[in-house]
């Protein structure tokens, strides 16, 4: 039967009409509520159903954390069916929702909109675009701007249609304020009922050719599942922005392959997964001849994802746990930004017997964006995600780094699944000339250097990863060590299946970064165990950093691992977080040579935030603190702080 509205309301969880329902509004608005911790939607809605409107109309909320920062943003509701508006109809617009109709004194509501005159509705502050749209045919954004013949005041909203927005705060800010207000964007008009279809034809388009993008927006007021929507000739992939990465945001990457979901970067910090919320938009990419994507109202999910819209204050929940166990290597790019590292971009390798080595559905082609950007290199095509067979010996993985400005960055590679692999990965450095074993059960990382004028310490070809069956290794390193002996410095390496090794080299560093050769030791060529020594009796003052490169008769090397020892006159004080990644809510942090008295301990998230602190009193020397934590955090990295004593530590750790 019809239920008719008798006034205003809000709703906070969801809206869900039965069979055989209209719903009218009459003169009145449905506002769906949006929070930083929940949305209102409305729920798959029956064929049979109706929304009838009169003068009333949803108002769909979308709330942003107050960050300067880049989204994929798009509209719930349809303000108008004209495809341009006139005087008189400004409230319908762009202008008149998104921008509160130039309101700038209500705070937390709407945002600045630049790139053009005040008569066309823009924001006077710059003439410069902070609203963007697509050109699919030249794959760049095109500033919605006055000079381009774009406006706000008199463009209305359209469900699904997605713009490259620039959220500058709400509208009490100015384009120049750091720490922006939160705000709510707002649309008002009439919303979509019943499967969206998408064809080369339809009102929003998809692109005809072959592996060209287009950017859409989820055109419900509703999260809705990828993974069940039904395409042809689009690829399982879609690109979304995660305003975290970075700067100012960057592309990640969810693919969808039956039961399997991956995303990349793969870690504990990035924001989006399968569940595309309102509000979100996104890209996809046609395959092949009439491509068609049909998102059904029975996609609709009640899946919130609190943080598809964050900045870098915002909840750091991982999404992480919706990536199947199945083996993969990821492989993300950091840089430091004060005592914390920022994750960039990053890529990964997953493997399954039902996957190919080349390129097809089940991968992900690679968007970059104007800063940093990490992927795998598959013959001529550039992925995001590399779905593959399971590795076999010499197997390869050519990475391809892009955009490298800094001076040092920080590779984090990790494995998943594979720990009982019978496969060694190693990490070579063609700059360098140095290959690195990588460890299959704790978090690797690997800093780098850039050196301006070396076109090859930023070359895209730098690094790759290849497997090595360390039954046929030159060797395999089982652990290498250094101790001060006096007023010198003892290497000790244990190795097992030398029997093709000629000769170990002894290289070291002052910084853990530059190694340089210092000695060379002959090989015995045994098929046992055997342990090493390497005396350096003209260590550094300060710390020295030691590895060994095992070269085997066919000029083929491997490193080992790196050791430090610090020859000062005192005893050195650190601290180590062990086992790294943490698994459990019990972290153990060996302390060593730490002055007697009172400390504090800090877990801090990669976005600064503190997760827990505590405080306990140290004998003096070394030891053992146990932390045991209130909750089990979300995975990701994490930053362990101890302090106190006139003394500062801080150790990464990876916690599972």
């Amino acid at each position: 039967n019809t239920k008719t509205l008798g006034g205003a309301i809000s709703i906070v969880d969801f809206l869900s009409l039965g069979a055989s329902t209209t719903f009218a509004l009459s003169s009145y608005d449905v506002t769906l509520k949006s929070t930083s911790t929940a949305v209102a939607r409305i729920a798959n809605t029956p064929s049979s159903a109706d929304i009838t409107y009169g003068t009333g109309r949803f108002i769909v909320e979308r709330y942003v954390p107050g960050r300067r920062k880049y989204r994929l943003f798009t509209s719930s509701v349809t303000s108008s069916p004209n495809a341009t508006l006139v005087g008189g109809e400004e409230a319908l617009s762009i202008w008149g929702n998104w921008q509160n109709s130039g309101n700038n004194v209500t705070a937390n509501i709407g945002t600045i909109i630049t790139g053009g005159t005040v008569a066309d509705g823009f924001d006077p502050q710059t003439t410069n675009a902070s609203m963007f749209n697509y050109d699919d045919v030249n794959k760049r954004f095109i500033g919605h701007t006055t000079a381009n013949g774009k406006n706000t005041k008199y463009t209305p909203l359209k469900a699904g249609i997605a713009y490259y927005l620039f959220v500058y705060g709400d509208r009490t800010n100015t384009i120049f304020t750091s720490n922006p207000k939160n705000t709510t964007i707002s649309s008002k008009g009439k919303v979509l009922k019943g499967d969206q279809a998408y064809t080369t034809s339809s009102t929003i388009p998809l692109s005809g050719v072959t592996e060209r993008y287009s950017m859409l927006g989820n055109p419900f007021a509703s999260p809705f599942d990828w993974a069940t929507v039904t395409r042809s000739n689009i690829s399982n992939t879609f690109w979304g922005w995660d305003p975290n990465l970075s700067s100012t945001g960057g592309y990640v990457t969810v693919s969808t392959t039956g039961n399997v979901t991956l995303i990349s970067p793969f870690s504990g910090t990035v924001g989006l997964n399968q569940y595309i919320q309102p509000g979100q938009g996104f890209f996809v990419k046609t395959t092949g001849a009439s491509p068609t994507l049909t998102i059904r109202e029975q996609d609709k999910v009640s899946n919130f994802n609190s943080i598809a819209f964050r900045g870098n204050n915002g909840d750091s929940t991982t999404n992480n746990s919706l990536v199947n166990n199945i083996p993969l290597i990821a492989v993300n790019l950091l840089y430091p930004s004060g005592a914390t590292k920022v994750l960039a971009d990053g890529t990964l390798a997953a493997f399954d017997v039902s996957f190919s080595n080349t390129v097809g559905n089940e991968d992900a082609t690679k968007i970059f964006g104007s800063l940093e950007g990490m992927a795998i290199r598959n013959n001529t095509d550039t992925l995001s995600i590399d779905a593959r067979k399971m590795p076999v010996h010499l197997d390869t993985l050519f990475l391809t780094v892009a955009k490298l400005t800094k001076p040092q960055y920080t590779l984090q590679i990790f494995t998943k699944q594979m720990e009982l692999s019978p496969l060694r990965p190693f990490l070579e450095d063609t700059y360098l000339n140095s290959s690195q074993p990588l460890s299959l059960t704790d978090t690797n990382f690997i800093i780098f250097n850039v050196t301006s004028g070396v076109p090859a310490s930023s070359a895209a070809s730098r690094f790759r990863i290849i497997f090595y069956n360390i039954t046929i290794l030159p060797v395999n390193f089982i652990s290498i060590s250094a101790a001060q002996k006096g007023k010198d410095v003892q290497v000790d390496w244990r190795v097992a299946e030398e029997t093709s090794t000629r000769k170990y080299e002894i290289q070291r560093s002052a910084n853990g970064v530059s190694f340089n050769k210092i000695g060379e030791i002959a090989a015995r060529g045994s098929s046992n165990t055997e342990n090493y020594q390497w005396l350096d009796v003209n260590p550094l003052p300060g710390n020295n950093y030691y590895r060994v490169r095992a070269v085997d008769a066919d000029g083929k090397s491997v490193q080992s691992k790196v050791a430090r020892v610090n020859t000062g006159a005192v005893a050195v004080s650190s601290i180590n977080v062990f086992p790294n990644p943490v698994t459990t809510r019990q972290i153990n942090v060996k302390l060593s040579e730490l002055a007697k008295g009172d400390y504090t301990v800090q877990l801090v998230n990669s976005q600064g935030q503190q997760v827990q602190t505590l405080s306990f009193r140290h004998g003096g020397g070394s030891g053992m603190q146990v932390i045991q934590l209130l909750n089990k955090p979300v995975a990701g990295i994490y930053y362990l702080k101890v302090i106190g004593v006139g003394a500062n530590y801080t150790q990464t750790i990876y916690i599972e």
